[in-house]
């Protein structure tokens, strides 16, 4: 079985080598832990190291936005070529109420937005096969779906992502509580949690952890994040 690196130094051992091909991986915590970070960086490596192919699919920020500020991290689009295709659908959260419409005699239409994403990534795969693919974020998908029953169709959801035979990352907005556990937790083979925390009066870190990951003997200690130059670095937490 093939493995994929994350490409963090230091954790890629943790995972002891890396994420086995079509597992489906949350990366889950708070803004600002750099979910979307370590989402891209992982398309973006394997894409120029390894000849990968990757599609990263953003619901909530747009194309140019996220080019640049990849390119500000040393991650430049332009270098991955077609090895990393961003597929811009945040216009559809933008515009989710016009989108909607409404019915006949004024009742709220229901549009299957989650059939509309998964149609447009099938499209994407017939015509041009990808090994890796990124979803952000859930609970944006939540929102534009409208989801009533959410247990089941995160269940059949998480098994359309597994149909497709890819490696999929999914990135999620949640405060990681290891008291609480989520149903996409559940479903998925592996979560990331990536969080923020305050050491003294003034410095914060950032911190990753692989909570779960099937078929890894993976350590489950937590490991301080770090990005220089272009590179994710995990060390050790003393």
């Amino acid at each position: 079985m093939r493995f994929y690196r994350t490409y963090i130094e230091g954790f890629d051992e943790a995972l002891d080598g890396g994420i086995p091909e079509g597992h489906i991986v949350l990366l889950s915590g708070p803004p600002g832990t750099m979910k979307s970070s370590v989402a891209y960086n992982i398309l973006w490596r394997n894409a120029v190291d390894e000849g990968a192919s990757g599609v990263y699919v953003t619901l909530e920020q747009g194309k140019t936005s996220l080019e640049f500020q990849m390119t500000r991290m040393g991650l430049d689009p332009a270098k991955a070529g077609e090895g990393v295709r961003i597929q811009d659908l945040s216009r559809i959260r933008r515009g989710v109420e016009e989108m909607r419409g409404t019915a006949r005699f004024g009742a709220p239409a229901e549009k299957p937005w989650l059939d509309v994403l998964k149609a447009h990534i099938e499209d994407i795969r017939q015509t041009t096969p990808f090994d890796l693919l990124v979803l952000d974020s859930l609970p944006v998908l939540e929102i534009i779906a409208g989801l009533r029953e959410r247990r089941i169709t995160l269940f059949h959801f998480f098994g359309w992502l597994k149909s497709l035979n890819a490696t999929s990352f999914v990135v999620s907005e949640t405060v990681p509580d290891l008291s609480s556990v989520n149903d996409e937790d559940f479903l998925a083979d592996g979560v990331i949690h990536l969080t923020m925390e305050r050491v003294g009066d003034i410095d914060v870190y950032r911190r990753i952890r692989c909570l779960k990951m099937r078929g890894v003997d993976h350590s489950a200690n937590i490991f301080t994040l770090e990005v220089k130059d272009g590179r994710f670095r995990a060390t050790q937490v003393i």
